[in-house]
């Protein structure tokens, strides 16, 4: 969701796809799937790419907890392609990397939008439980994930800046139940976020003046829950996701946004996945998916939808 384009996104992106192995590759009747927060593993030298593009569009916001429009933006439109890889270093531990070119501009307002290549993140994922019986099936994983801005974009311009500039780190703890193909998936995480340097002398922020052009931009929570249903052909799931900043103050009336600002978001949605099968033993994956912000404090009150191809092969040739 565009949260006035602060987060990466490909950290976001990335929560939209499940990489898929299928008997053919890893030798079970199970789909394995991955992402830094679902429950699932890819195998061992497996390996999926993945290439989405993403229309994130809203014309009401919130001001702090003012809701309204702005005819100088008009309706703001934010629209990313993102590449993704996830591979399978061991059964128990995954690899993964995403990098989106992001293009941003308004529609019916009077400001021109910015484009370019974001911020690339990398995770690594490790299976840490895994138990198996009649009553289903129950794991629990650990992520722990880096992003850096790959361009020297202008982080202040918000809406319009394609990010924020600042490197992240993250960890995320993700709990995973699943019985007949239906399954339940909980993540809580922390992000930990740089400070940034601006183009100007001084700012304002909280109240006051700030003589300096460094930045401090708040960290933030994000926690998700999922319900859905998968099999080797199809895989449908709706979630409800939140993310809170630990502090940072409200856009002030009448102004632009500004990365010290707290942005608040839940947004709920669903997404849905078909796998077409290759006779070399690979497969594709269409992807889908529709969003939307329901409830936030200085963000868009966005609706997104994702489109999205997968490939999932075994890079041994097995």
């Amino acid at each position: 969701m565009t949260l006035f384009s602060t987060f990466p996104i490909s950290n976001r992106i990335v929560r939209l796809f499940a990489c898929g192995a299928v008997a053919a590759l890893s030798g079970t009747s199970s789909v394995l799937a991955q992402t830094p927060t679902d429950g699932i593993m890819m195998g061992k030298h497996l390996i999926c790419n993945v290439l989405s593009y993403s229309n994130s569009q809203w014309d009401t916001y919130w001001e702090g907890t003012l809701k309204r429009q702005n005819g100088n933006i008009g309706t703001f439109v934010n629209q990313n392609v993102t590449a993704m890889s996830a591979y399978g270093l061991t059964k128990n531990l995954n690899v993964m990397a995403a990098l989106p070119y992001v293009w941003t501009h308004s529609t019916g307002g009077h400001f021109s939008g910015q484009k370019g290549l974001q911020d690339l993140s990398l995770w690594l994922k490790y299976r840490a439980v895994k138990a198996e019986g009649k009553a289903g099936t129950f794991a629990a994983f650990v992520t722990g994930g880096v992003s850096f801005p790959t361009t020297n974009y202008i982080p202040d311009m918000l809406p319009f800046s394609i990010g924020i500039r600042s490197k992240t780190a993250s960890v995320k703890g993700v709990l995973h139940y699943k019985l007949h193909g239906f399954y339940l998936t909980a993540h809580a995480g922390y992000l930990f976020r740089s400070n940034i340097h601006i183009d100007r002398d001084a700012y304002q922020a909280n109240g006051q003046i700030y003589d300096t052009h460094e930045v401090e931009v708040p960290n933030a929570i994000d926690a998700s829950a999922r319900l859905g249903y998968i099999n080797k052909h199809v895989q449908v799931e709706g979630y409800v996701e939140n993310m809170t900043t630990r502090k940072g103050d409200d856009i002030r009336r009448q102004d632009m946004p500004f990365p010290t600002n707290k942005m608040d978001m839940t947004s709920v949605g669903g997404m849905a996945k078909v796998h077409i099968y290759l006779k070399n033993g690979s497969f594709f994956s269409l992807v889908g998916q529709y969003g939307r912000v329901i409830a936030g404090r200085n963000v868009g009150e966005s609706t997104m939808y994702t489109l999205g191809v997968q490939h999932t092969f075994n890079v041994t040739g097995k």
